[in-house]
């Protein structure tokens, strides 16, 4: 049995706290506070213990003296050895209630209730372009504003809104980056040609390209079409680096530049059958 004892003086008396230590790792145990007398040997107190509950077992004709920690504990408070100490479990929460949060009065005033204050907040990030959304929110009202959007990575710049992350967008961005046209203007005449977030049709798209002055011509490769049809990476080296085209796989649109995928869907994958392919001209009319 072994038992280890803190203890914390008393100033100015000869007693002291005492809390009692006992077991090993997942058995550890801990009792007490208790009050003694200050500098008490549990060592000694411990063969005391022992050699008393000998006796009483000796006495009852026992076979046997079971001892424990526990047990030695109730010795000593029985013989006054130690005293317990009441003890009262307090719980405590510094932490700010919603009723009184910190807000800093270096906070622009909130241009709506100007009761409240304007704290940082952010908007969706957009990793390919390093842009976040930065505004300020009420702290009273809720009302937002200054929204403006900053880089993301302060190390790396931002990068021009090209319509990379508009959802459904594969059409408009690799009409964009194929003709060389800005992403929003594309964007425009797709939408009036039935272009959504959900797609738009492939004889729309081909429509919406010659507005802007383009033809897709559709181009014949062995194996497109059918089971055999080529890969992107083989496309890639197969077709000529001074050309520009779009190229389909299923459900997606992508464009071919001068030899360089730009695609606005990262999952693309070089593995991806290729079930469409479009030369980029300029329309006769237009060139006329």
């Amino acid at each position: 049995m072994t038992v280890a004892a803190s203890q914390i003086k008393l100033t100015g008396t000869n007693r002291s706290i005492y809390l009692l230590h006992w077991g090993e790792y997942a058995d550890k145990a801990t009792s007490g506070p208790f009050i003694g007398a200050t500098g008490l040997d549990f060592s000694v107190l411990a063969v005391k213990y022992r050699h008393d509950r000998y006796a009483a077992a000796e006495a009852a004709c026992k076979d046997s003296c079971y001892v424990d920690e526990g047990d030695f504990i109730s010795w000593l408070l029985s013989n006054g050895t130690l005293v317990s100490i009441e003890t009262t479990d307090v719980y405590i929460d510094i932490r700010a209630s919603l009723e009184d949060p910190f807000v800093p009065k270096h906070w622009p005033e909130c241009p709506e209730c100007a009761n409240g204050r304007g704290e940082p907040e952010y908007g969706a990030v957009r990793k390919s372009l390093n842009r976040i959304t930065e505004f300020k929110r009420c702290t009273e009202c809720g009302h937002e504003w200054g929204h403006t959007e900053v880089a993301n990575d302060s190390t790396k710049p931002m990068l021009d809104d090209d319509g990379r992350d508009v959802q459904g967008g594969c059409v408009p961005f690799s009409i964009s980056k194929a003709c060389g046209v800005e992403f929003s203007t594309v964007l425009h005449v797709c939408q009036r040609h039935g272009w959504s977030h959900g797609g738009m049709a492939q004889s729309k798209a081909i429509n919406a390209a010659r507005e802007l002055g383009f033809e897709l011509e559709l181009r014949s490769l062995k194996g497109i079409g059918s089971g055999k049809a080529p890969t992107l990476k083989r496309l890639i080296s197969e077709l000529p680096t001074d050309r520009t085209y779009i190229v389909g796989v299923n459900g997606h649109w992508l464009a071919l530049v001068r030899g360089e995928i730009m695609d606005n869907d990262a999952n693309t994958g070089y593995g991806r059958k290729v079930v469409e392919l479009y030369e980029v001209k300029i329309a006769k009319a237009v060139a006329a």
